[in-house]
Formats: C-alpha cells, sequence, structure tokens
C-alpha cells in the first residue's frame, strides 16, 4: 500500500516510533520535514507498506530523495513514484538500503545508481583535548567570507548542494571559525541531529592552511562545546579520505553506521 503525506510533517508524525528505532538514519526526515508544506511531484513525503513493514522516502528539492526502512518494497514504492512521474535525483540513506534499491532499479527499470559518496556516521561522547581559545562565532561581516568558504566546501566533497547566503546568515550562529593572517582560515558548524545529539558539518580548511592542525582546533572545540550541554557529538566522515578519518578517530569519534549519496549515471 502506498501512502502519499499532504506534508513533511505529517510522515513524521506518523511514523514517529518507526524513526525512533534509529534516530541517526531517520534524522534528515525531521530536518527537513517542516520544510515540505504540501506534497507535490517535486517536493513530497510517501511511504508504502505491506504486513507490517514500510519505507519511507522524503524529497525536498534540490536535495537527495531521503529513504529509511524496508528495502522489500522498494519496488513497489518506485514503481508509484517513477509511474507517476515523481522527481527522484539522488538518493541518501543506509549503505544497504541504497544498495538493494540501485539494484532493483537497475534490473527492473534499466536506471543504473553508484555510489558517489561513502560516508561513516560517527559519534563521541567524551573530551579528549582542551578547546582552542581562538575559535570564534563569525558576525555579519564575515558573512561574504562564510559563503566563499562554505562553497569551497561542497565543490571539494563533490556535492551539488547550493549555497544561499541568506540561509547562511540565519545561522550565523551555528559556525566556528579559525582566523589566520586577518581572515577565515578553518570552519566548522553545529546544528541538531537528534533529542540527544548535536552534528559537526561543515568542516573547511582553506588548501594553503592544511596540514597544521587548524581543523583539529575547531572541530575539537565544536565538539567540547556540544558535550558540555550534555549532548553527544556526531560527524559524517568521507570513508575513503584516510587523513579525516584518522583526524576524527583521533578525537575520540567512533563510526555508528554507514550511509552513501547514490546518484544516477
Amino acid at each position: 500500500m502506498i501512502k502519499v503525506y499532504p506534508n513533511g510533517t505529517a510522515l513524521v508524525e506518523e511514523n514517529r516510533g518507526m524513526m525512533a528505532t534509529n534516530p541517526y538514519q531517520s534524522m534528515f526526515f525531521s530536518l527537513d520535514a517542516p520544510q515540505i508544506r504540501e506534497s507535490d511531484k517535486r517536493d513530497y513525503a510517501i511511504g508504502a507498506e505491506e504486513d507490517g513493514e514500510r519505507l519511507l522516502c522524503m524529497k525536498l528539492s534540490p536535495y537527495s530523495l531521503l529513504l529509511f526502512g524496508s528495502g522489500a518494497l522498494a519496488e513497489e514504492l518506485f514503481d508509484y513514484l517513477i509511474s507517476n512521474d515523481y522527481e527522484i535525483g539522488s538518493l541518501l540513506g543506509g549503505e544497504s538500503l541504497c544498495d538493494q534499491v540501485a539494484e532493483m532499479l537497475h534490473s527492473r527499470f534499466g536506471i543504473r545508481y553508484t555510489e558517489a559518496l561513502a560516508m561513516d556516521f560517527m559519534e563521541a561522547k567524551e573530551v579528549t583535548g582542551e578547546s582552542c581559545a581562538d575559535v570564534e562565532i563569525p558576525t555579519e561581516a564575515d558573512l561574504e567570507e562564510l559563503v566563499e568558504c562554505k562553497t569551497c566546501f561542497v565543490k571539494d566533497c563533490g556535492l551539488n548542494d547550493p549555497v544561499s547566503v541568506e540561509r547562511t546568515r540565519q545561522r550565523l550562529q551555528e559556525y566556528r571559525i579559525l582566523r589566520r593572517d586577518g581572515k577565515i582560515v578553518s570552519m566548522a558548524s553545529v546544528g541538531v541531529a537528534t533529542p540527544d545529539a548535536l552534528k559537526i558539518a561543515n568542516v573547511y580548511t582553506r588548501p594553503e592552511y592544511r596540514g597544521r592542525g587548524l581543523a583539529r582546533m575547531v572541530v575539537n572545540t565544536v565538539k567540547n562545546e556540544i558535550l558540555a550541554q550534555g549532548k553527544i557529538a556526531t560527524l559524517n566522515v568521507d570513508k575513503k579520505n584516510p587523513i579525516t578519518n584518522h583526524l576524527y578517530r583521533s578525537l575520540g569519534f567512533e563510526p555508528v553506521f554507514s550511509q552513501g549519496e547514490y546518484r544516477m549515471e
């Protein structure tokens, strides 16, 4: 059975119990849901259910189609999406689920998806070092430079996400920056992951300043801020990047599960 929810919040509310079984994997649903005020063919919240199993999807353009639940219902869900001309684009979810969906899409529809970005979701619960006093919160005067750094971060990650100046302005308080030579050289941001955890994201250091331990200073400081609030610190790391993997592990982060972004060839 396919259910098209009137908006994102309706999907989250009805499936809260299911999503609570793995709050990290389902957190993007909770974050995107309020922005989907009315389902259409471009932005939508849809679920498939059969014999007590469910597969949920949520699409907020221009971002990836979020997937969570049972891969056994992938054929039914995507039959509905494709036959009704829903925009699909790239896929984002647990690696094993997306692998299953990608295999089904290729065998049934001849559509080939490959994993473009493989990530480990990690968490840290203990302080491992002192914070850096030079790490600060940016101001309105830093907006242009912050957007520049964020645009470079998105490009470095191979992502297609647009960088909004206004959205960055609204979230200035979520960023932490480190200056050298009168400019921002390293940054990170922090946002809600689950009720018990905050997520570190947008970790970026200008190429000419890398190898100096600046990202370590920023990430460790943000991690300590999160732990001081009684929360768990979380982040995503590119599984193929040995430098960032080593950095985060040395700061006490441990992998919880793997997820991936899959793109159509």
